[in-house]
């Protein structure tokens, strides 16, 4: 049987500052049951248009959690530590329910993991806002070589974090992100191999593999990071970037 409504009234009702608390319910009672009989066909349009907004509302309201939780987990993990860190800390951190926290993420080691995956993004729209930028390719080669150094300097709090793992729990991140960032890492070479063989092209670097060159160059960043960080290096990890050039371009033999 469908119920009807009086969406005249309805609407003069929502309209009225004074009656929030029965719009509000009345808002509800439209959004939650599709099988109304509208007295205006207008007026069920402007209802559904409503219930539209509101799916729309929920779903922006669920990506604001979600950016909370995660600014909130990258900044405890980098200041305390994996170990140290609690959900409960997250969750006050984000101004969130702990219950909310795992609507997101099953587990702390999850939302690790997602941070991570959030790093990498933020690295790769960098170096893809860079490398959009006018001159040479290899120009932009050495730009986004520099933009990787500088980004894990900027964010070695995080990334030291790993070297504190235990054996079990290091093993079990490598397997969990394996699959998760590959996709990113693939992103990342192919922008340095259309770089690369654009040089290639245009005579700045010698004819060779240019997917190889640059997992090269990629793994000659990682380590230098990794050696930065593990050495707890006092130096700035961003001058490294000039000798990743120079090795790339020129070797080191006399």
């Amino acid at each position: 049987m469908k119920s009807k409504v009086d969406f005249n009234l309805y609407f003069a009702i929502i309209m009225t500052e004074q009656s929030d608390n029965l719009s509000r319910l009345l808002q509800d009672f439209v959004l939650r049951n599709d099988n109304i009989e509208c007295t205006s066909l207008n007026t069920y349009n402007l209802s559904q248009s409503m219930k539209v907004k509101e799916m729309n509302k929920r779903k922006m309201g669920q990506r604001d959690h979600l950016t909370q939780i995660l600014q909130a987990a990258e900044k405890l993990f980098a200041k305390r530590g994996f170990y140290p860190t609690t959900i409960d800390d997250i969750a006050k951190e984000a101004k969130l329910a702990k219950g909310t926290i795992y609507l997101y993420f099953d587990s702390k080691e999850d939302l690790f993991f997602s941070a991570i995956e959030r790093k990498l993004d933020v690295l790769l729209s960098k170096i893809e806002k860079a490398v959009k930028e006018p001159g040479s390719a290899w120009q932009r080669i050495n730009a986004t070589i520099g933009i990787h150094l500088k980004f894990m300097e900027e964010n070695k709090d995080f990334f030291k974090i790993m070297q504190s793992f235990s054996e079990q729990l290091r093993e079990k991140l490598e397997k969990e992100l394996k699959g998760r960032v590959m996709e990113k890492q693939s992103r990342y070479i192919k922008i340095l191999t259309r770089l690369i063989q654009r040089a290639i092209n245009e005579g700045e670097v010698k004819p060779l593999d240019a997917r190889k060159l640059a997992v090269i160059i990629m793994g000659i960043v990682h380590s230098l990071t990794v050696y930065w960080v593990s050495q707890k290096e006092r130096g700035s990890l961003c001058r490294d970037a000039s000798l990743v050039q120079e090795v790339f371009s020129h070797g080191v033999e006399r």
